[in-house]
């Protein structure tokens, strides 16, 4: 007898029903799955996730200007020309489509034109040659699978043309001319300069010149025992400085340890930091530490996608350990002092998940904090403070964004205390470079990254000449670094020296006894009430040890110059620091900025700003920053500290929505129609609303 399947009593579920990992599993998709559909889902994929957006942007830029370039001067040959009668090729009719996806015969001499058209024509540099060149070359090889790739030549068998022909000589030699001609014209050549521990420390010495440290952390410490008057005497310019020096201290430092270019840092999130709330950080504790995970590193989306290790789950993750002997490149110190100051100053609460480290500071001086700070701030940031302590530098040397990742990786690797240099093996690991790029050294040809960074460096050390007049030689090439001057004997030349710079130093401190004690006894006949006083102490952490002001293994006080005018303070006839008087805006009041950003980075169209200021006139926007509509703010919102803040934008704001809600009754097309100005932005919308209301005498200029 045979068996009988047993019936089953499952329900059959609809696949939309079903759970997301059974229809990952076992439910088919539905809808049109013909090889037709499929291929072009391959080819959406492919425009949308093998480029990033900005490349896909700036090549498509690039393209459509040749394209356009090319038809319009096309359409205008052979008008009388007769230099146009001489090539074949202009009166091809094909020669107008030589720079589309699919290439012709024409292709390499349209291109060499529109390279030749931008650099000699329109004098541009070798920046814009090379980008025109690569672009194109790209665009062709994705054109059709292999057919446009490689040496270019006419198939006769399918009697189509192959290969790319960016690659022809045609094109080269056009590259090669626009190389020599920059090169000619004395192109400005720059050498990047690596930060090193002692710029470090200048800096450093430089920020507690313009801003005495004692007060941004008594400040902090106070806030953090729950002292609710700390900032009742912070004026504005006060906390705007005090942000800005510390935000500064914090990401130069976590660079210089981390070794990070500016635009990986600046992306940085409070998800990416992993710090123990449990555990109480302080820098007693040499083992105390929080964990950064640089998810924005450069190379690391490429490690992801070719699959990860297992040697690779813990790469990329780096513990920071407090560094008291080195105030000026503690990571640890002024990360915590920064995020401390932000949540308890700017936001009044902790940072969420997706709020970045070092947020954008508004012309108004409200951070934001859906928005990281641009590259082109902090490389001003750089400028400004290298150019405050009067690092000297040549004319072409420049501070830029590798500054920080060069610095560090010399300092671990040679310039480090006798013992605490690092292996090549770590500084690989540490920087992130990929494996194959400490195992060339001996090719000379190969230049790799590791190579530019420390063995060009320190080549260059060692063969340098230039101090062949002084009268203590270096002698840098009889060891690493000149390592044996440090352990050979001293001669008698050495102590006579050294006898001579004690016998100076000791009569400097015997004049500088002599002048305190006059002082002193001139002083008793001064005012009775009359005291010395002390510096304080500067405290290195929160809730650390204290260091002294200056210490003494830092540049010599006196060796700095003044700061810059722009964070300079004023000294009123007291002594006191005079920061002005401009009030604090109230926590939570913000007016979103126009045009709007969006949370992938990129601008609202300045044609639909007009939209954004009818939608916060009327109802709220949290994710930008505004709590509460903009006619729903009190009177008293808009008085005493954030009159001087919000007033004038609230205004604007305020005359634009008016103008579309009462005058025009909300028709949207009536006000376009009326203002065709809208579309160049808000700010050209108000003038011309401002220019109507003045020629119906509703507003009546100041004389």
């Amino acid at each position: 007898m045979g068996r009988t399947k047993k019936t089953s009593n499952k329900v059959l579920v609809h696949p939309s029903e079903a759970s997301p990992k059974k229809r990952r599993k076992g439910t088919q998709p539905t809808g049109n799955t013909t090889l037709p559909v499929i291929d072009k889902i391959k080819e959406r994929a492919k425009q949308q996730h093998k480029h990033a957006n900005s490349t896909r942007k700036n090549y498509g830029s690039y393209i459509d200007r040749g394209q356009k370039w090319l038809k319009v001067h096309t359409s205008a040959t052979g008008c009388g020309d007769e230099e146009s009668h001489n090539d074949d090729a202009y009166e091809d009719p094909t020669f107008r489509d030589a720079l589309e996806q699919i290439p012709n015969q024409h292709s390499d001499k349209a291109l060499a034109l529109f390279i030749s058209y931008k650099c000699f024509h329109e004098n541009n540099g070798q920046s814009t040659c090379d980008s025109i060149y690569a672009v194109f070359k790209k665009y062709w090889e994705e054109a059709a699978g292999d057919t446009y790739r490689g040496k270019w030549s006419y198939n006769e068998t399918w009697r189509c043309w192959e290969g790319n022909p960016a690659c022809l000589a045609e094109v080269q030699d056009v590259i090669k001319s626009v190389r020599h001609k920059t090169n000619s014209e004395g192109a400005d050549r720059t050498h990047l300069i690596a930060m090193s521990k002692g710029f470090m420390d200048r800096i450093l010495m430089w920020v507690h010149k313009c801003w005495p440290s004692e007060t941004y952390v008594a400040l902090v410490r106070r806030l953090l025992e729950g002292d609710t008057t700390a900032t009742n005497n912070l004026t504005l310019e006060l906390r705007t400085s005090i942000t800005c020096a510390v935000m500064y201290q914090a990401f130069s430092t976590t660079a210089w340890n981390l070794w990070t270019r500016c635009f990986e840092l600046i992306k940085l999130k409070k998800k990416d930091l992993t710090i123990d709330p449990s555990e109480t950080l302080s820098i007693k504790d040499s083992h105390a530490r929080f964990e950064v995970f640089l998810s924005n590193r450069k190379g690391w989306q490429r490690k992801v996608d070719k699959g990860l290790k297992e040697a690779d789950l813990r790469s990329n993750r780096y513990k920071i350990y407090p560094q008291p002997g080195m105030p000026g490149c503690d990571c640890f110190f002024w990360m915590l002092l920064w995020l401390a100051l932000l949540e308890r100053i700017h936001y009044n609460g902790e940072l969420g998940p997706e709020d970045f480290v070092f947020p954008t500071i508004g012309s108004n001086s409200i951070v934001h904090r859906g928005e990281h700070i641009s590259h082109d701030a902090m490389q001003a940031w750089i400028n400004e403070a290298t150019a405050g302590t009067g690092i000297p530098r040549g004319g072409d040397d420049s501070f830029t964004t590798h500054t920080y990742r060069r610095g560090g990786a010399q300092w671990c690797w040679m310039f480090a205390p006798v013992g605490e240099c690092w292996t090549l093996a770590r500084v690989r690991w540490w920087g992130l470079w990929a494996e194959n790029e400490n195992m060339n050294f001996l090719k000379i040809h190969q230049r790799d990254t590791l190579i530019r960074y420390l063995l060009d460096e320190l080549s260059t050390y060692e063969n340098d000449h230039s101090d062949a007049l002084c009268p203590t030689q270096n002698e840098a090439d009889g060891s690493l670094l000149g390592e044996h001057r440090l352990v050979r004997p001293a001669c008698l030349q050495d102590l006579q020296l050294m006898q001579q710079f004690i016998t100076a130093d000791v009569e400097n401190l015997r004049s500088d006894v002599r002048f305190l004690t006059n002082t002193l006894i001139s002083s008793r006949n001064g005012p009775p009430g009359s005291t010395f006083v002390h510096e304080p102490l500067v405290q290195h952490a929160l809730h650390g040890t204290f260091l002294p002001h200056e210490s003494p293994t830092l540049i010599p006080q006196q060796m700095i110059p003044a700061p810059s005018r722009t964070f300079n303070p004023v000294t009123n006839s007291t002594g006191t620091m005079n920061f002005g008087s401009r009030p604090l805006p109230e926590k939570g009041l913000d007016i979103p900025n126009l045009p709007v950003r969006h949370a992938d980075g990129s601008y609202a169209p300045k044609k639909d700003s007009w939209r954004y200021i009818i939608q916060h006139w009327t109802e709220a926007d949290p994710v930008h920053g505004l709590h509460v509509a903009l006619r729903d703010w009190p009177a008293e919102w808009l008085k005493g500290k954030n009159k001087a803040i919000f007033g004038l934008k609230y205004h604007q704001r305020a005359l634009i929505a008016l103008e579309f809600l009462e005058q025009y009754q909300g028709n949207e097309s009536a006000f376009l129609s009326a203002y065709p100005e809208y579309k160049e932005g808000h700010t050209a919308l108000l003038t011309a609303v401002k220019r109507a209301k003045k020629d119906h005498g509703e507003i009546i200029p100041r004389k």
